[in-house]
């Protein structure tokens, strides 16, 4: 991924994404806005790692987020 002002972005995506995925592992009831962010940047080998945190939190609860269960399907 090109930076306009030059230079590779990946370290940017990466470190986005990790903090990102922790505020959402972190939160009991994680931002739909944040959540939508890292599924708008996930790449190949993110994928696992976000639905590691969502099964997480649905196993956990007795009445898991419906937007949680949907989000994991969409993954599928």
């Amino acid at each position: 991924m090109a930076n306009p002002r030059g230079g590779d972005n990946s370290q940017l995506h990466t470190e986005v994404f990790e903090m990102l995925l922790e505020k959402v592992r972190n939160d009991a009831y994680p931002s739909t806005t944040q959540l939508d962010m890292i599924e708008h940047m996930l790449g190949e080998g993110e994928v696992e790692q976000y639905a590691d945190v969502l099964l997480d939190k649905v196993r956990d609860e007795t009445y898991p987020s419906l937007d949680h269960l949907r989000r994991l399907l969409s993954l599928m």
